[in-house]
């Protein structure tokens, strides 16, 4: 047991060389707007919309046939990273959510005027519902 135990503690450094390899590169993240803290009541509207990279904002939401833009509000906590050649929509434990042009609706609704209102989405209602057309 003892020759076991030495063997182990002598092999151990070199796996941990071998596993550690070239670091991993950091995610190219994307700024996006959030909430400033979770929110303890949301909205009720059905949001619906193309997500869609936006040099300004980050991610927006395309209404499909006209393609009017809005600018979403996302949970706290949410984050977005450059996933290949399409932007990742994560919530605030890591799983992804949507990616760009994927077709997505949430509880949420709208705040400000005309042009390119806010909409504010809301935290567990975000779901893919079709590719964006």
């Amino acid at each position: 047991m003892i020759v076991h135990r030495r063997l182990m503690a002598a092999l151990l450094p070199l796996g941990l060389l071998a596993a550690c390899g070239e670091p991993a590169p950091s995610p190219q993240l994307v700024g996006i707007t959030t909430e400033p803290a979770p929110a303890d009541i949301c909205m009720e509207a059905l949001i619906s919309g193309v997500l869609v990279p936006h040099a300004g904002w980050g991610l927006a939401l395309q209404t499909p046939g006209t393609g009017e833009l809005s600018r979403p509000v996302f949970p706290f906590g949410y984050r977005a990273a450059v996933d290949g050649d399409r932007v990742a929509l994560v919530d605030e434990d890591g799983r992804l959510v949507a990616r760009t042009g994927d077709l997505i609706q949430s509880s949420g609704g709208f705040v400000g005027g005309e042009g390119n209102p806010l909409v504010v989405l809301c935290d567990d209602t975000i779901m893919v519902v079709g590719p964006g057309a």
